[in-house]
């Protein structure tokens, strides 16, 4: 669904963003990425979360991206998937509380599983719905949106998306794009990726954790297939190199500037949320609000 007002604008990263600020994030492949920033840093975490709220966030995503207990376990941390989940939920209501501007939403992420872009991993259908039926009861109580994001396969999505309409809450997905921009990580098309939600009450749809290039060859076609909203967050990066994964996509990584002027690209086409990922901060966030409050 082309869409003719302003955007909803989302934040930007928060693993990577992180990280350029001195905060042990561990390789996400093989630790808990991000997640270890809950236990070792948590004002860092809140902090960010506020910075995102005033350099113009419509929305912002709790960082539990990595709470899964496929991953927590990685780390002989299973059992804490509650207690995580919680404090994530917490730091992102807190930082909301403290910002000066209202009208702020929350998104938790249901997120892969295990490790990200690897569609060989996801599982059954069974297996996701009850990991991610698990995931969306905790964050339910805490936050206005349940975001399904960086999603594989069209199966896994669905799973997520069913687990998270089952709470009551707004469920957004997301999936990662090839790329050539013509499927899904796990090889469908976007209407195929689309219509294996056709019964859930999806209110967005999205592209996320892809280079710029791949979003907008597919985002006109989501768009006009859609009849919801349709947005993006990318990587800021025009093409993403052969087996690109998250930590390595940004190779020349653009300007705060120049990757606002591609996102506003994506709102001509008709996107109606827009925000950054792997590799954005606050910074990207800021640029993007000035321009779309022109």
């Amino acid at each position: 669904m082309k869409t003719t007002n302003r955007p909803l604008l989302l934040d930007g990263a928060m693993g990577t963003e992180l990280r350029a600020r001195g905060v042990r994030v561990p390789d996400y492949k093989s630790s808990i990425w991000s997640a270890l920033a809950l236990i070792e840093a948590p004002k860092d975490v809140q902090q960010l979360h506020q910075e995102y709220i005033q350099a113009g966030s419509d929305v912002i995503t709790v960082n539990n991206y990595a709470v899964t207990r496929k991953l927590l376990a990685r780390e002989n941390m299973e059992e804490r998937l509650e207690e995580l989940t919680e404090t994530a939920a917490k730091l992102a209501v807190a930082a909301r509380k403290n910002a000066a501007r209202t009208g702020v939403r929350i998104a938790g992420s249901l997120a892969p599983l295990d490790t990200t872009y690897r569609s060989d991993l996801v599982g059954s259908f069974e297996e996701n719905l009850a990991a991610y039926r698990e995931m969306a009861i905790l964050l339910a109580p805490h936050v206005d949106i349940l975001l399904c994001e960086t999603m594989t396969t069209a199966m896994e999505a669905r799973a997520a998306a069913m687990a998270a309409s089952e709470t009551g809450k707004t469920v957004w997905v997301s999936w990662t794009l090839h790329p050539d921009g013509e499927k899904i990580r796990g090889g469908q098309s976007p209407a195929q990726a689309l219509d294996a939600l056709a019964d859930i009450p999806v209110a967005a749809v999205l592209f996320n954790c892809s280079a710029g290039d791949a979003i907008e060859k597919a985002l006109p076609d989501l768009i006009a297939l859609a009849d919801i909203p349709v947005g993006a967050y990318a990587n800021p990066v025009h093409h993403e190199p052969p087996g690109g994964e998250p930590e390595i996509v940004p190779t020349t990584p653009l300007s705060p500037d120049e990757y606002a002027q591609m996102a506003m690209q994506w709102v001509g086409q008709g996107a109606g949320l827009i925000g950054g990922c792997c590799d954005t901060s606050p910074a990207h966030i800021a640029r993007l609000r000035s321009l779309i409050s022109e």
